[in-house]
C-alpha cells in the first residue's frame, strides 16, 4: 500500500505526463518537481522532470535531474538499464546545450564531473550504439572547446556585430537627404504624426534614472527631431525638484549612415553654440537666420555663407586636434572624424553658381500640391481598403466643397477673399466657375492645414529665396519695396524684379551643404550637371516649425502668427530661441553624440561592446529612439524587433517609433505592412520576436515596439511548429525573393543571410529553446529540406493570405547557400548560442580567422541609370538587391542558373551541388570597378584548383551586372581596407 506522499507524487506524475503530451512543458516540469519533492526516492520522477525540462530549453535543470536520477538508480542499475540508456542519451544531448546557451552552468558541471563520466562510461559499456556514441563524442568535442570559447566569445561576437546585414546596391554611393518632411518628434511626449503617444513621466522618474535618460536619433537627417527632444527635456527640467534637477543627465546621440548630413549636423549644432555664448543683437540675427538658410534653402546671404564657412573652418581645426577640441556638451565619435573632415573639405572648396541652382529649382504652390495629390490617389495601384477609403474620402472632399461655392449667396460669394476685388454676384458665380478646380484646392488647403497663403510664398515663386529677418533686410536692395507692393496686392515690377534677381544672383551664394562629393560626378548628379532640385514645396519644413512652436509655446519666446505676413523667418525665430533656451539651461546636464553609421550595425556594435570609437561612458541601451523612416530602408519592423529594440532600456516607459514615408501608397492596410516585412501580423510579434506592438497604425501614423523582459516564458511564445514554418518562410523569402513595383511604391527588403542568422540569435535571448533552433538550422546545413512553404517570388508588398498558402510537400535544396552559412558559423562560432559542431558539413571552416576579405576588379556587364531620379525603378543600380554568384564556368551556364533559380531550388539536379554557389551578403559593391566580399581562405585555394568564377548580379530582374571575375584574379585585402 503507497504512502500518502508515494500517491501524490504519482498523482502529480499523471498529470504532468498529461501536461507534456498537450505541449504544456512548463506546466509539467512544474508538477514533475512536486512529483519528485513528494517522493525523492524514486528515479522515475527526476527522470521525467529532465525530459521536460530539456523541452523547455532548461538544459542545465536537465542535465541536474538526470544526475538525481543517476543517484538514486546506480545501485539497481542493471535492473534499469532500459532508464538509465535513456538518461546517459539525455545527458549527453543536453551538455553541450548548457555550455554553450547558458554559459554560467561551467562551475556546475565541473562538480558533478564524476557523476557525468560514471553514467556516461555504464552507458557506453552497455550499448555502443552509433546515436549514443555520436552524442557523447559531440559533449567531448564542446567540452574541450570550453577554454577557448570562453575566451573568443566575445571576439566572435564582436566580428559577428561587423558583418554587413543587408544586400548592397549596385553602386555604393549613399543616399543623401538633406531637407526633411516630417513633423517634429519631441521624444518627451510624442512619437510620430498625430501627437498622441506616452509622455515620459520624468516628474515622476526616480533620481537613479533621471541621472542616465538616453535618446537616440537613427537617421537624423536635419536633427530637427533631436533638437524638439532638447526643448522637451528643459521644460520637463524646469519643472523638476532641485534634488531632482541636480541628478538630471540626458543623453542624445544622432546617427545617420551619411557622414555629409552627420557633418551638417554638427555645423548647424556649432552654431547653436555660438548662438548661447552672444549676446549682440545684430551677430545673434546673422547667426538664426544662418541656421535657417543651412536649415532649409537653396540659397542664402553672402554674410551667412561667410559665417558658415568660418563655423566649417573652425570645425576642421577642432577636429584635426587630439582629442577633438569642440564644445564640451557635443562629442563626435572618433571613428566618424576622418569622414567629417573629408565632407568639411569638399564644402570649403567647392564652389556653385547660385543663378544655376535657383534656376533648376521648382515651387508648387499649396493649390497644386492639392490637385496633384488627388491626382496621385487616384492614380495609385493602392491595395485593399485603406487606400480606397483615403481616396473616397479626398474626392468627397471635392465634391462638398465645389458644390458649397455653387451653393453660396450672392452676398457671401463676393467675400470670398480668393475673388478679385470689386466683382458683382454674376462675375463672381462665372469666375467660381472657371476656376473651380483651384479655389477647391484652396479649401482643402485652409480646412487641413489650417493655413493661408502668404506673401512671402508670392515672393518665393519670383525669387526662390526666403526673406531674411527685417532688420537686415537693408542689406539686400528692393527686397522691402518688392514685399511691400505685394502686401498691397500689386505685381513686382518688372525692372525691380530684374534688380532683385541680379543682386540675389551676384552676392548669394549656393547652400554649400546640400551637397556631397557624388554631386560633383557627373554619374550621380541629375542631368550630370552636379546641381540638384530640392523638395517641391521650400515651405513644408517652415510649416514643421511651426507647427512644433505652436505645440511647444511656452518655450517659444517669439510671437507666432499664422497669416498672410507670416515669415519663415517667424518660425525660425521662435524655433532657436526656444533650443538656445534649452541648450543654455541644460548646461553641464546635456551631451550631444554624432555617429556617422548604418543604424542596425551601429546598434549591434553597441550590444556587442564592440563600439571601441566612443566613449566608453556613454549609454549603449536608450530610453526612447525615433527612427524617422529609416525602417523603409532597411526591413521594417522585422529589422527593428531584432536590431533596434534589444537596445531599449528595461523599462514600460522606453519605445522605438518610426514613420512610413518610403512607400505609403504600396499598402493596402497595416497588416499587409507587417506581413510584407516580418511574415507575421502585428499582434503575432510578442509570440516570435518577443517585444511589445505599442503602435501598429504603421502606413499614416506609424510603428512603435517596445521591449518585453526576456527570456520570455515558452507558455507566451509560439509553439515550435508554429516557429518551423514561420522561420521556413522568412528564409526562403531570402532564397527566392520577390521585387520591388518602384517609386512611389518601392517596399524594400534587404536582409541578407547574416540578417537571417541574427534572428535566429535573437530568438535564443526571446527564451525559444535551443535545440529548437539548433535542430532548424541542422535541416538547413543538410543541403535539403521538405517543406511544404513556398517562396513568395512575385512583386512586393506581399498579400496577407500568403500566410496561408500551402504547396504539395517536396524535397528543396539549400546547397546553394550554404557557403554563406560557413561565412557565418565560422565567423560566431564561439558565441553561437547553442551546438552547431554535430551538423557542419565536412568541408566547413569553424575558424573565423580563416574567413578573410576578398576584392575583385570588375567590369560593368551592362550599364544602370546613375542618376538620382526617384522613378528610375528597376533600372537604378541603388537598390538593395546584389547577388553574388560563385560558379565553376565548365559546369555551369550563369544567365541561365540565375533565370532558373526557383526552378533549381526546388530540387532541379543540376547544377549538382559544389558547381556553384551564392552570397547575399558583400562587404562592398561598386559594379563598374571593384567588389569586395569574405570567403574561407581554404576554400579560396580549392577554388583556385578548380578555376572558378564571380559575377554580381541582380535578384529583382536577374540582370547581370558584372563581367566574370576568374579567381585567380582576386585578391586577399586586410580586414577593413575595403571601407577606404
Amino acid at each position: 500500500m503507497p504512502t500518502e506522499s508515494a500517491a501524490a507524487a504519482l498523482k502529480y506524475k499523471q498529470q504532468g505526463n498529461e501536461s507534456f503530451k498537450a505541449g504544456r512543458l512548463d506546466q509539467a516540469a512544474a508538477l514533475y518537481t512536486k512529483a519528485e519533492q513528494r517522493d525523492p526516492t524514486d528515479p522515475v520522477y527526476p527522470s521525467n522532470l529532465s525530459a521536460a525540462l530539456f523541452e523547455t530549453g532548461d538544459y542545465l535543470g536537465c542535465a541536474s535531474a538526470v544526475l538525481r536520477a543517476w543517484k538514486l538508480l546506480r545501485d539497481q542499475r542493471d535492473a534499469k538499464r532500459d532508464l538509465i540508456l535513456r538518461l546517459s542519451a539525455r545527458l549527453a544531448k543536453a551538455l553541450p546545450f548548457c555550455v554553450q546557451s547558458q554559459p554560467n552552468s561551467s562551475g556546475v558541471l565541473r562538480a558533478s564531473e564524476n557523476d557525468i563520466k560514471e553514467i556516461r562510461d555504464y552507458a557506453l559499456s552497455c550499448s555502443p550504439s552509433e546515436d549514443l556514441s555520436r552524442a557523447w563524442a559531440e559533449w567531448g568535442a564542446t567540452d574541450a572547446e570550453s577554454e577557448e570559447r570562453a575566451r573568443r566569445r566575445d571576439i566572435c561576437l564582436s566580428k559577428l556585430s561587423r558583418l554587413p546585414l543587408f544586400m548592397k546596391h549596385l553602386d555604393d554611393a549613399l543616399e543623401y537627404y538633406t531637407i526633411g518632411h516630417d513633423d517634429i518628434v519631441d521624444l518627451t511626449m510624442e512619437w510620430g504624426t498625430d501627437q498622441s503617444g506616452e509622455p515620459l513621466d520624468i516628474g515622476k522618474t526616480p533620481a537613479e534614472k533621471l541621472s542616465r535618460l538616453s535618446f537616440l536619433f537613427g537617421g537624423v537627417g536635419d536633427g530637427r527631431h533631436a533638437l524638439g527632444t532638447v526643448q522637451g527635456l528643459y521644460d520637463a527640467y524646469k519643472k523638476l525638484s532641485a534634488p531632482n534637477q541636480s541628478a538630471f543627465r540626458a543623453h542624445l546621440t544622432l546617427l545617420d549612415i551619411h557622414p555629409t548630413a552627420i557633418a551638417r549636423d554638427l555645423c548647424m549644432l556649432m552654431l547653436l553654440d555660438e548662438l548661447i555664448r552672444t549676446t549682440d543683437t545684430f551677430t545673434c540675427l546673422e547667426i538664426k537666420a544662418t541656421f535657417m538658410y543651412t536649415f532649409c534653402a537653396a540659397a542664402m546671404p553672402s554674410y551667412c555663407y561667410d559665417l558658415l564657412l568660418t563655423i566649417m573652418k573652425d570645425l576642421s581645426k577642432r577636429l584635426s586636434q587630439t582629442p577633438p577640441a569642440l564644445p564640451s556638451w557635443l562629442h563626435l565619435d572618433s571613428g566618424t572624424i576622418p569622414s567629417i573632415l573629408r565632407a568639411l573639405s569638399y564644402c570649403l572648396t567647392t564652389r556653385k553658381s547660385t543663378r544655376r541652382m535657383l534656376a533648376i529649382q521648382e515651387y508648387t504652390s499649396p493649390e497644386d500640391h492639392w490637385r496633384e495629390r488627388g491626382a496621385a490617389l487616384q492614380q495609385a495601384s493602392g491595395n485593399g481598403d485603406m487606400q480606397g477609403e483615403l481616396r473616397d474620402g479626398f474626392l468627397e472632399q471635392r465634391r462638398m466643397f465645389a458644390a458649397m461655392f455653387r451653393d453660396l449667396p450672392g452676398d457671401k460669394l463676393v467675400q470670398l477673399p480668393w475673388l478679385p476685388p470689386g466683382m458683382s454676384v454674376s462675375a463672381a458665380r462665372a469666375y467660381v466657375d472657371a476656376h473651380m478646380d483651384d479655389l477647391v484646392s484652396k479649401m482643402q488647403q485652409l480646412t487641413t492645414t489650417g493655413r493661408v497663403r502668404t506673401y512671402e510664398q508670392e515672393w518665393f515663386k519670383c525669387t526662390m529665396v526666403f526673406l531674411p529677418p527685417r532688420e537686415l533686410r537693408d542689406r539686400h536692395p528692393g527686397f522691402e519695396e518688392a514685399l511691400s507692393a505685394l502686401q498691397q496686392g500689386d505685381d513686382i515690377q518688372a525692372d525691380l524684379a530684374r534688380r532683385i534677381r541680379t543682386h540675389i544672383d551676384e552676392d548669394w551664394k549656393v547652400n554649400i551643404t546640400l551637397f556631397d562629393v557624388n554631386d560633383n560626378d557627373p554619374r550621380h548628379a541629375p542631368d550630370g550637371d552636379g546641381y540638384k532640385v530640392l523638395s517641391d514645396d521650400p515651405f513644408e519644413p517652415v510649416y514643421c516649425l511651426d507647427d512644433f512652436n505652436k505645440r511647444n509655446k511656452a518655450s517659444a519666446q517669439s510671437p507666432i502668427k499664422n497669416d498672410t505676413y507670416t515669415l519663415a523667418w517667424d518660425a525660425f525665430d521662435a524655433f532657436c530661441d526656444g533650443v538656445s533656451a534649452a541648450l543654455r539651461g541644460l548646461e553641464g546636464k546635456l551631451t550631444v553624440e554624432l555617429i556617422a553609421g548604418g543604424l542596425s550595425e551601429e546598434l549591434a556594435k553597441m550590444r556587442f561592446k564592440s563600439d571601441v570609437t566612443r566613449a566608453p561612458s556613454f549609454p549603449r541601451r536608450y530610453t526612447r529612439m525615433w527612427l524617422s523612416n529609416v525602417p523603409d530602408y532597411t526591413h521594417g519592423p522585422m529589422n527593428m524587433a531584432i536590431y533596434v529594440v534589444p537596445n531599449l532600456e528595461d523599462d514600460p516607459m522606453a519605445s522605438a517609433a518610426c514613420n512610413c514615408l518610403l512607400n505609403t501608397p504600396a499598402w493596402g492596410s497595416d497588416d499587409q505592412y507587417f506581413y510584407t516585412y516580418c511574415q507575421l501580423l502585428s499582434q503575432d510579434m510578442p509570440r516570435f520576436l518577443g517585444c511589445r506592438v505599442i503602435r501598429s497604425q504603421a502606413v499614416f501614423d506609424g510603428v512603435v515596439l517596445g521591449p518585453l523582459p526576456l527570456p520570455r516564458p515558452l507558455s507566451a511564445l509560439a509553439t515550435r511548429d508554429e516557429l518551423a514554418t514561420w522561420l521556413t518562410r522568412v528564409l526562403f523569402n531570402i532564397f527566392i525573393p520577390g521585387r520591388s513595383k518602384g517609386m512611389p511604391e518601392d517596399v524594400r527588403l534587404p536582409h541578407n543571410l547574416v540578417a537571417f542568422f541574427g534572428l535566429l540569435m535573437h530568438l535564443h535571448r526571446v527564451g525559444f529553446p535551443a535545440h529548437w533552433l539548433s535542430d532548424f538550422l541542422g535541416r538547413v546545413l543538410s543541403g535539403s529540406m521538405v517543406s511544404d512553404i513556398a517562396p513568395y517570388d512575385g512583386v512586393w508588398p506581399i498579400p496577407v493570405d500568403d500566410m496561408r498558402q500551402r504547396v504539395p510537400s517536396r524535397r528543396v535544396r539549400t546547397d546553394p547557400w550554404l557557403v554563406e552559412f560557413e561565412n557565418i558559423i565560422a565567423t560566431a562560432y564561439h558565441a553561437i548560442p547553442f551546438p552547431v559542431a554535430g551538423f557542419l558539413p565536412a568541408d566547413f571552416s569553424r575558424d573565423s580567422e580563416d574567413i578573410q576579405v576578398w576584392e575583385a576588379k570588375v567590369t560593368a556587364a551592362i550599364p544602370f541609370l546613375t542618376g538620382r531620379s526617384p522613378w528610375m525603378g528597376t533600372g537604378s543600380p541603388y537598390e538593395p538587391v546584389t547577388r553574388l554568384l560563385f560558379y565553376k564556368p565548365a559546369e555551369v551556364a550563369p544567365s541561365a542558373l540565375i533565370h532558373g533559380m526557383r526552378a533549381v531550388f526546388e530540387g532541379k539536379a543540376t547544377p549538382p551541388p559544389g558547381t556553384f554557389f551564392f552570397l547575399t551578403a558583400q562587404e562592398l559593391v561598386q559594379y563598374d570597378r571593384r567588389i569586395c566580399f569574405r570567403l574561407s581562405r581554404r576554400r579560396v585555394e580549392r577554388m583556385k584548383g578548380e578555376k572558378w568564377n564571380l559575377i554580381a548580379y541582380r535578384q529583382d530582374t536577374g540582370e547581370q551586372a558584372t563581367r566574370p571575375v576568374a579567381v585567380a584574379d582576386w585578391v586577399h585585402v586586410p580586414e577593413g581596407a575595403d571601407e577606404a
